[in-house]
């Protein structure tokens, strides 16, 4: 036996045990002990909000009889000095919902507006709290779908932990926090999972006032845009009742160009952005 050997295997076993404990450490860094739920959204909403953003985007909306209708659209998003999101949706086709546009302003107390701009009728209106929860041009997203999180409006509870796509996800039940808002809803809850690594949402379920499963979210193809934000390629809203589903695919986008605040106005919603 050569035991002037046994100095060198011992170091060597010595730094692999450290190397394990030091992978265990950093893999625990992000959260030093179990988070709460509305813990666990705050740092999504830090994490994944950029300055500005715009995206085109390919949407299919597929009938419960397999039948599709295409349509392109634009999609800018800015964030303001209080951290409040402003929102700009327009069709750029086909022919008959081109420049339909949803201007949506994100509010501090969770009344956010919205308003829907008809070409046709060459008017806008303001979308009223009470009619949130209908479907957003025939889409199986509703007007609420489209604004963003408003951590005041809800609680979160913590449900446990599960993997989806292979990836460690926290399990929220997201829960209407007042009557106001639970009125005006078309949801009883929703249910959110939020990958651990990079703190991105990949999968919601909504829950209809029977608090039956109505709508499934899949956010799939994520990219890593920029810092730590993250964004899917493709997300599918699929009607569990009604058969139907809203593919959205993201051809082009660009994050903090330097977007103006005048964009996002109803004046620019009815120009066309022009």
């Amino acid at each position: 036996m050569h035991t002037h050997d046994r100095p060198c295997f011992t170091g060597k076993l010595v730094f692999f045990l450290a190397g394990l404990l030091y992978l265990g450490f950093a893999g625990s860094m992000a959260w030093a002990q179990t988070p709460t739920g509305l813990e666990i959204m705050k740092k999504q909403r830090d994490l994944q909000r950029a300055k500005d953003e715009e995206e085109t985007q390919q949407m299919t909306l597929v009938n419960k009889n397999g039948e599709t209708k295409q349509r392109k659209l634009a999609r800018a998003t800015i964030t303001g000095s209080e951290d409040l999101s402003k929102i700009l949706i327009r069709f750029k086709a086909p022919r008959d919902v081109e420049n339909t546009g949803l201007l949506t302003w994100e509010a501090k107390d969770g009344n956010d507006d919205q308003w829907l701009y008809l070409p046709e009728m060459k008017k806008t209106m303001r979308i009223a709290s009470s009619g949130k929860k209908n479907r957003f041009m025939g889409t199986d997203f509703a007007y609420e779908d489209l604004r963003p999180e408003n951590l005041s409006l809800h609680t979160y509870n913590l449900a446990g932990s599960e993997a989806v796509d292979g990836q460690d996800c926290f399990v929220i039940d997201a829960l209407p926090g007042n009557d106001k808002e639970a009125d005006e809803s078309g949801y009883s809850k929703r249910k959110l999972w939020i990958r651990k690594d990079i703190s991105y949402t990949v999968k919601r379920e909504f829950y209809d006032k029977k608090n039956q499963l109505e709508k499934v979210q899949t956010d799939r193809k994520l990219v890593n845009v920029k810092g730590s934000i993250w964004r899917a390629d493709e997300i599918e809203m699929r009607d569990m009742q009604a058969g139907s589903k809203t593919l959205v695919v993201i051809e082009t986008r660009a994050q903090d160009k330097g977007l103006k605040e005048s964009l996002f106005t109803a004046a620019a919603l009815e120009r066309g952005g022009r």
